[in-house]
């Protein structure tokens, strides 16, 4: 069933017939005219809930429009001794109350705790972020509930402040949470959090103050809030919450933020200045601006959410402090005002104002805020109001396929089918077009597909002025990969973990395919691991790895690529083999170098077998005494993040005999050895070994053969020596480390990541 929920896209399709098919389908209204029938009109409510908790003050902050059809409300709520906690309420689809919660802890005392935004996510429970007051700060803080409201962790993260906040939260197709807002004192902040509330990443932003809302995007996250220089601001990253580019428009800032089902975005805010009012900006792909229009209420005003209606239309809610009351407006698609309202409910200034604003399934704009009603003791309620449509179009309310877009082979044939309904019970009449041909005039058809080309099918349901439509894209091929596992593209996982991988191939019974799976590491190296079904992975190394899984046949080819980052305290470590050997009296050093350098929360621990070691750093030198099998660990914390590496170390008696071959381990001529950690994102350490004092030139070249640094130019000792490069100024990319001793050199490649 094709539902519209605030945070995620719907994905049915929905637009206007091809002109071609106008004469037939009879509907020259379907949007021309209703600008004409609704402007300046002001429509009722089809009804309105107040909820309050023992009469103290209540406030909505976020609706949601649940997968029962129902609405869920986030907010702050009195209980005890003037405390506030989070207040979640879940309401049938007339708006009555099924249940509700308050979420509260006896360390957070203050009475400013509110929960600012919420989701139901994808198993039924549900996620609010907002802030909460312990004795001295604000808290940037995460709830999560189950499909009851029973608590399943609740979380703070960031630094403390008088500005932590969380504004908005979204789950993403891959499973994981963003939440982003505002934390410490005033600066835009976001995380990636998974389904246990473990932080995946966390940002500040120099570049912002404020974070209000965020939508999944291609390629990354698309942010709303207002910069540091108070400008209404978009900004996107990508999925590791890495800067890809900002927009800054004029003075103001963006509080919502959604999708348009025809491209690009809407955001909706307040313009300051002498023009000041609600803003209404609309932007393409790229947050280039297309156009934007300021509503004046006479004074201080912001609009604090938006939805794109059936029409392409737009509903945005908010205050108008000055008129003394709560607004809503309604614009067409190119954002000219159809008609606004002022909601005052029998008091002279509305608490707060409305806040939030989805859609019903048929199309009807429902609204949450707080408000007073006369006959109250003054104390703010919750508010939910569903707003009557003047007109309401025809609603598809079933449709199948539920993908929008689907891959075949030649020859096989799809049955279609939607259903509608109409709330003014008008007649329906159904067109189904494939590639703007009429095909059929039911509530269904089959079509087979016999021609290799993409396909689009569309159904439209019209009531005879208005329609609804829904449009599929039908790839038709000799063979395709039908299905892989993990369906997910996106992994983040941590370093040990194996994965299983698999694709399913379809295919014309007189085509046979070829395989291949092709690992690259996060250095670039790639490696082909394979030619089955399936693949088993082991992901030892931290970084963003990429497996691919190609099919061709002849000049055709299909694939999928997952991406797989690998989340670790540790980066790398020396020596990189896992079982060693020494000689008794010998000494081994072992090198970690952590996943982040820069993290202030890094601990380690060394242990020798079972006994802890006394170095609390990145290195440990070990000298080994006797025969035996030992086992030395490095344990690395990182906040609440640990991992752990293991080597076994076979220390042997020393041997000498006549045969020249027992002399193999001493070397005779200079080496360099590899560098380790390679690749490496800050330094670098560089070893030789010379079998007597030498004159040494140790340098650094770029890709470009010039010399960029020269770490050593003189006389070394004899025996195993290090030099450490820092390359913390230095770009990402390949160098080259060159050592020269008389008239011998030797080179080995290291690879500089950010």
């Amino acid at each position: 069933m094709p539902t519209f929920r605030n945070h995620k896209s719907s994905k049915i399709s929905r637009k206007t017939p091809p002109k071609r098919n106008l004469l037939i389908i009879s509907i020259t209204l379907l949007v021309g005219v209703i600008s004409v029938s609704v402007l300046h009109a002001q429509p009722q409510n089809q009804w309105m809930h107040f909820f309050d908790n023992g009469n103290r003050p209540n406030y909505f902050f976020d609706v949601f429009y649940t997968a029962e059809g129902g609405y869920a409300m986030s907010g702050s709520s009195y209980f005890g001794n003037q405390q506030t906690g989070f207040w979640l309420l879940v309401a049938d689809q007339n708006g009555d109350e099924l249940w509700q919660r308050i979420y509260s802890e006896e360390r957070y005392t203050g009475v400013n705790n509110r929960a600012m935004s919420l989701i139901q996510d994808d198993e039924g429970g549900f996620v609010l972020g907002g802030k909460i007051h312990d004795e001295q700060d604000y808290w940037f803080s995460v709830l999560r509930t189950d499909a009851e409201g029973e608590r399943l962790w609740w979380r703070n993260y960031g630094v403390p402040g008088w500005a932590g906040e969380c504004e908005a939260v979204i789950e993403l197709k891959a499973g994981e949470f963003v939440a982003v807002g505002r934390n410490g004192d005033f600066q835009a902040y976001a995380v990636m959090l998974n389904g246990d509330g473990d932080l995946l990443w966390g940002n500040f932003y120099d570049e912002g103050m404020w974070f209000h809302a965020v939508r999944e995007v291609a390629g990354g996250l698309l942010m709303s809030g207002y910069d540091i220089n108070r400008d209404a601001w978009l900004f996107k990253t990508n999925f590791e919450g890495e800067f890809i580019w900002s927009r800054s428009f004029e003075r103001g800032q963006l509080i919502s933020l959604i999708s348009c089902r025809d491209g690009g975005f809407a955001a909706s805010g307040s313009r300051s200045g002498e023009n000041g009012g609600w803003l209404l900006l609309r932007t393409d792909d790229n947050g280039n601006e297309l156009w934007s229009r300021t509503f004046d209420f006479g004074g201080r005003e912001s609009s604090s959410c938006l939805v794109q209606m059936w029409d392409n239309g737009f509903t945005m809610v908010g205050n108008a402090i000055d008129a003394s009351g709560s607004a809503i407006i309604r614009t067409d698609a190119a954002g000219n005002e159809q008609w606004r309202r002022i909601d005052r409910f029998e008091r002279e200034r509305l608490i707060n104002g409305f806040k939030s604003v989805t859609l019903a399934r048929e199309g009807a704009a429902v609204v949450a805020g707080a408000g007073i009603l006369q006959d109250d003791d003054r104390s703010s309620d919750g508010v939910l109001i569903k707003v009557a449509l003047m007109v309401s179009p025809p609603s598809i309310v079933f449709f199948s396929p539920d993908e929008p877009e689907l891959t075949v082979l030649q020859g096989d044939s799809i049955r279609f089918i939607v259903q509608a309904e109409d709330m003014q019970d008008d007649s329906l009449s159904y067109y189904w077009t494939l590639n703007e041909d009429t095909v059929a005039i039911d509530t269904s058809t089959t079509i087979i597909f016999e021609e290799l080309a993409d396909h689009i099918i569309e159904c439209f349901v019209a009531d005879g002025e208005f329609a609804d439509s829904v449009q599929w894209i039908v790839h038709v091929e000799e063979f395709f990969i039908r299905s892989f596992e993990p369906e997910s593209l996106e992994l983040i996982i941590q370093r040990g973990t194996e994965i299983d991988f698999r694709i399913d191939v379809a295919a014309l019974e007189e085509i046979e395919t070829e395989n291949s799976w092709n690992l690259t590491y996060r250095d670039q190296r790639q490696e082909e691991i394979g030619n089955e079904d399936a693949v088993s992975i082991t992901f030892d190394q931290s970084g963003r790895h990429q497996l691919q899984a190609h099919i061709s046949h002849e000049d055709e080819s299909d694939e999928v690529t997952w991406t797989i980052n690998v989340r670790s305290a540790i980066w790398s470590w020396w020596p990189s083999e896992p079982e060693l050997t020494a000689y008794v009296d010998s000494t081994l050093e072992f090198i970690i170098t952590p996943f982040n350098e820069e993290s202030d929360s890094l601990a380690y621990v060394w242990l020798l077998d079972d006994e802890q070691l006394e170095s609390d750093s990145t290195t440990v030198s070990v000298t080994f005494p006797q025969t035996g099998h030992f086992e030395i660990t490095s344990i690395v914390h990182d906040g609440n993040e640990a991992d752990t590496i293991r080597w076994a170390v076979d220390v042997e008696e020393w041997s000498f005999t006549t045969d020249e071959t027992d002399l193999t381990d001493f070397p005779t001529s200079p080496v360099l050895y590899p560098a380790c950690p390679n690749p490496f994102n800050s330094s670098v350490k560089l070893s030789m070994y010379l079998p007597q004092e030498e004159n040494v030139l140790l340098s650094i070249f770029d890709i470009n053969g010039r010399e960029v640094v020269r770490l050593i130019h003189g006389d070394v000792s004899k025996g195993n020596q290090t030099f450490v490069w820092n390359a913390n100024n230095f770009p990402a990319g390949v160098y080259v480390v060159r050592m020269e001793v008389g008239n011998m050199s030797e080179m080995r490649k290291i690879v500089l990541v950010r």
